[in-house]
């Protein structure tokens, strides 16, 4: 039997990253077999397994949103590291700013054990993943120039926002419906807009890494306007300007939006099977108008827009916050039916 203790750093590993009894468990059963005469090359193999299993059996993806987080933050870095040219605007600071906070929130969520809190991290966590994988479509559809024409442009662009609204107002919705509790419903909108970003920014920075001569042609024409004379230091501010841009609208709208799906949770949950009908019947003439006006802002002029496209995103918001609680309700009354007879 071995005398000398265990790799400390990786049982420090286990011990951050896969706490709780399924973490302490696992790094009492590692230890005892590495004293039994395992190699320490066995005993970090293991950790590392067990790190990963334990991130997936989390649900509320907490430590992937904190990996996620530093992952962003490192190919920000190299980036601008890999194109110097691109500093100068102050993106770079902000961007770098931005994503600490980020970061500080990941951990948080990550660190949260109390059962209501975890409940509505969850929810936000199941919406935020349907959300990464939209902007992602959104984003690879508008880099491969598969909207050539601009009834796709419009299909890509309102279809990709109308959804992403949809999912934030249905986190928050769903984490009230789990917890009673507004107050979650927000957290569970931030969380499910955090995690969304984090897809989309990790997919973007990579694709721009990986195919820096498709992203220079992409926006050639930008380029040339914007008098730099470094293509890829132009890639790489122009996705930091987009980078801060999202960084900073997706938590205001996941805010808003999952605020306005909490409160349509508590208040259309109580109503009868009626109302919530009459509701489900009268919100797709709502959303459809948002649509109309959204596509009558792309034919005006950009100066004569910004009204049908406010008009537009808040039929359309109101419509998608409202769909997951009908549905919830309808859900419910529907099970109950059968109790009743």
């Amino acid at each position: 039997m071995k005398t000398s203790p265990p790799p400390i750093l990786a049982t420090r590993l286990l011990e951050r990253l896969a706490p709780g009894p399924h973490g302490d468990a696992l790094a009492g059963d590692l230890i005892e077999q590495y004293r039994e005469g395992r190699s320490t090359a066995w005993f970090w193999r293991q950790a590392l397994l067990g790190i990963i299993v334990c991130l997936a059996k989390d649900r509320t993806l907490g430590g992937f949103a904190v990996l996620g987080s530093l992952l962003v933050l490192l190919l920000m870095i190299l980036s601008v590291g890999r194109h110097p040219a691109s500093l100068g605007s102050g993106l770079f600071i902000t961007d770098i700013a931005l994503m600490s906070g980020y970061s500080v929130f990941s951990l948080w969520g990550w660190r949260q054990r109390r059962p209501e809190v975890r409940k509505a991290l969850i929810a936000g966590a199941q919406t935020g993943i349907m959300l990464g994988l939209i902007l992602i479509l959104s984003h690879a559809i508008e880099w491969f120039g598969l909207d050539s024409n601009r009834t796709a442009q419009f299909a890509r662009g309102a279809g990709s926002t109308l959804l992403m609204l949809a999912l934030l107002g249905a986190a928050g919705s769903a984490a009230r419906e789990r917890t009673r509790s507004i107050k979650l419903g927000v957290v569970a909108g931030l969380w499910c807009g955090s995690v969304g970003v984090m897809i989309l920014l990790g997919f973007a920075l990579t694709l721009n890494l990986l195919f820096e001569a498709h992203a220079t042609a992409w926006l050639h024409e930008a380029f040339v306007a914007s008098g730099m004379r470094d293509p890829g230091a132009f890639v790489v501010r122009n996705a930091l300007e987009s980078g801060s841009e999202i960084l900073v609208r997706l938590p205001i709208a996941g805010g808003v939006l999952s605020f306005s799906g909490s409160l349509s949770n508590a208040w259309i949950m109580p109503r009868s099977r009626s109302v919530s009908l009459l509701i489900a019947w009268f919100m797709p003439f709502v959303f459809a108008a948002g649509v109309i006006s959204l596509w009558y802002a792309g034919l005006l002029e950009r100066a004569a827009r910004p009204p049908f496209v406010m008009v537009g995103v808040v039929a359309a918001g109101f419509a998608v916050c409202g769909a997951h609680p009908v549905w919830s309700s309808l859900s419910r009354r529907n099970r109950e039916l059968p109790r009743a007879t």
